[in-house]
């Protein structure tokens, strides 16, 4: 009995507290500033400039993720036709690269473009999608569907460039596409296949990996078929992508980078029109590193002054290159 007195009473003590610290908070509280924000749950983040669309390949719909560089619709800008940026897993790689190229474009250090990200399929996991879409060859040893890249490419070239050529001022000459990890082993594909799709090719952690290195084979089998590209290649990829010591990756891509930048070194003495450069990204893994490829690979390809691309654009359209330069902005940011 009481045991249970003294519990009633700790009870009714404690109850006592509580109603007085509600009515006397303590010094620091009383102090405290009260911080107030209005919340909007009904209007989501959105990047400026920018809508999506659907557009589908016969029983298979995608979303395009598209981006305007600021001035697009001024009347001062009306006859400019921009660059287009093509990126695969949009999801991921579109708001980085809206991020990495947002100060360099409005700041005229780097020449303004559209980008057009590429979603999965919709309705299909993504994994399942990528997998399917970036894949070059049929691997029996997967449990997902794989082996569409032919499919994919065809996709590209019929459907989605000629969307975007038909609906946006493009300059058809300045084509850049973006992919990393499978989507980078895509991008490799495309250049071994239609190289002239593309007039700039940005791969990040490519997984050349892919059922026994089946790429880096083929590119060097076919490797005096690819004499005359014109193109400008950059490959970034973590110093850490690697499976040996202090590596942190199953695979060691960083030697297959290094691998396929070894056989672009070969085709460049009989592809004066082609460039490429390797970026190895210091203490960077899979998972960090494809920002850092996106805006040092947009840097070598677009800076205005330097760029590898708009150097290439002087030699055959000088008057759209004088135009990235003369492009006046009212915002920096």
């Amino acid at each position: 009995m009481l045991s249970r007195n003294l519990n009633a009473s700790s009870i009714r003590l404690m109850l006592c507290v509580i109603l007085l610290a509600s009515f006397f908070p303590t010094a620091s509280m009383a102090n405290k500033t009260v911080i107030e924000a209005t919340a909007h749950l009904t209007t989501p983040f959105s990047i400026p400039r920018s809508h999506t669309v659907q557009i589908s390949d016969k029983a298979r719909t995608y979303r395009l993720y598209i981006k305007l560089p600021k001035g697009y619709k001024s009347s001062a800008n009306k006859d400019m036709h921009y660059p287009v940026i093509y990126l695969t897993d949009a999801m991921y790689t579109f708001q980085i690269m809206s991020g990495v190229t947002r100060f360099p474009m409005n700041s005229n250090q780097m020449a303004p473009a559209i980008i057009v990200g590429i979603s999965w399929e919709l309705g299909l996991k993504s994994d399942h999608s990528r997998v399917r879409d970036y894949t070059p060859t049929v691997d029996s040893s997967w449990k997902k569907i794989t082996g569409g890249a032919d499919r994919h490419l065809h996709f590209l070239k019929t459907k989605i460039i000629p969307y975007m050529e038909q609906n946006f001022r493009t300059d058809a000459s300045q084509r850049t596409y973006v992919g990393n990890s499978l989507g980078g082993l895509f991008g490799a594909y495309i250049l071994l296949q239609q190289p002239d799709l593309f007039t700039n090719y940005l791969i990040g952690s490519p997984s050349f990996w892919w059922h026994e290195r089946w790429f880096l084979t083929q590119f060097a089998k076919n490797i005096n078929s690819l004499t005359a590209i014109d193109a400008n290649v950059f490959i970034g990829i973590g110093a850490l992508e690697h499976n040996e010591e202090g590596g942190d990756s199953q695979h060691n891509m960083v030697a297959d980078a290094q691998h396929f930048k070894a056989l672009l070194n070969n085709l460049e003495i009989s592809s004066p029109a082609l460039n490429s450069k390797l970026l190895i990204i210091d203490e960077a893994h899979h998972a960090t590193a494809f920002a850092t490829t996106a805006i040092h690979g947009m840097d070598w390809l677009f800076n205005t002054e330097q760029g590898k691309s708009l150097k290439s654009s002087i030699e055959t359209a000088d008057s759209n290159t004088n135009q990235y330069k003369k492009l006046i902005y009212s915002e920096r940011f």
